[in-house]
């Protein structure tokens, strides 16, 4: 087997991994918006918070910030005596796709876009170069 078509098999395998990961997931805030699986398809050795807005079709005065990685996880790994069956499965699951992610990818970044409905991305790169993560919505009014 040729090494890109390992790469490729092995993003292949990751997006999966991913998109098992999120099928039921959300992300906590005023409304609970599913997570799911996201790429960029343009080869870039680095992605800025300038040139992201460019892959992702934003203006240029489209506000943008960077969050820390366990802040973004934080809410979705809490795990509280309380919870339901079903809320229990979501904090084990976003556990694992935390320790996906951080396994599994490189220079991983969490982008926040927007104000009030707020696109929230985790993008990392692969070892073939190539930058894939989650993306999510936040409603904060």
């Amino acid at each position: 087997m040729s090494n890109s078509k390992s790469q490729k098999n092995s993003k292949t395998y990751l997006k999966e991994q991913i998109e098992l990961l999120v099928a039921d997931l959300r992300y906590p805030s005023e409304s609970d918006e599913k997570i799911e699986f996201f790429e960029i398809l343009d080869t870039v050795a680095e992605i800025s918070t300038e040139n992201f807005k460019t892959f992702i079709g934003k203006s240029e005065e489209t506000a943008i910030q960077t969050m820390d990685l366990e802040l973004f996880f934080e809410p979705l790994t809490r795990s509280e005596d309380w919870f339901t069956d079903e809320e229990a499965q979501w904090a084990e699951d976003a556990l694992k796709l935390k320790t996906v992610l951080k396994k599994k990818l490189q220079d991983l970044q969490v982008f926040r876009v927007g104000e009030t409905e707020i696109e929230v991305f985790v993008i990392g790169k692969t070892e073939a170069g190539e930058w894939i993560g989650i993306k999510t919505l936040l409603i904060e009014t």
